[in-house]
């Protein structure tokens, strides 16, 4: 029996997972020891320094980290809204 009946719950438990699992992949890069094995599988980035329109200035930047924190945050939410 399922503990979170809400979809809307599950997917923000499963995204809230995903995060802290890429940032603690993050962190683990900083060690020699765990670096070989958090390496960034994904690095991708679209980065808009500036768009000058005479009246507005825009930036815009997109980054997504894939990394094993990411996947391993992913199988702790899944299992955690079972």
């Amino acid at each position: 029996m399922a503990l979170v009946r809400s979809t809307t719950l599950r997917c923000l438990i499963i995204f809230l997972c995903l995060v802290l699992g890429t940032w603690v992949g993050i962190f683990l890069q900083q060690y020699s020891s765990t670096a070989p094995l958090f390496t960034n599988i994904v690095d991708f980035v679209i980065d808009i320094n500036k768009i000058d329109l005479l009246m507005i200035k825009i930036g815009f930047l997109f980054a997504v980290k894939l990394n094993l924190g990411t996947v391993i945050g992913g199988i702790i939410g899944i299992w955690a809204i079972r």
